[in-house]
């Protein structure tokens, strides 16, 4: 999963929102002093993306554990097979 305008987009609609919520639990009006809400989407849109590549990152790393876990495997169960035949 690729970090794309999706991620972009749904960080900025959070973070907007999140600065709608705050607004309405301190009985403002929901999109006063819009730049708190400008700065809020801004934030939430490049922690999306950075949750999509460190996901992908992340996701890369674990397949050369596994890989890397499934030679030794291997090699651990040849030298149990090579033992119990001797």
């Amino acid at each position: 999963m690729v970090a794309t305008a999706f991620h972009a987009v749904l960080g900025a609609f959070t973070g907007a929102g999140c600065a709608a919520f705050a607004n309405g639990l301190r009985k403002l009006p929901a999109f006063s002093q819009p730049w708190t809400h400008a700065v809020a989407a801004g934030v939430g849109a490049a922690a999306f993306m950075y949750n999509a590549d460190m996901e992908d990152s992340l996701r890369g790393d674990v397949e050369a554990l596994r890989a890397a876990r499934k030679a030794q495997n291997a090699d651990y169960m040849s030298d149990v097979r090579a033992k119990r035949s001797t």
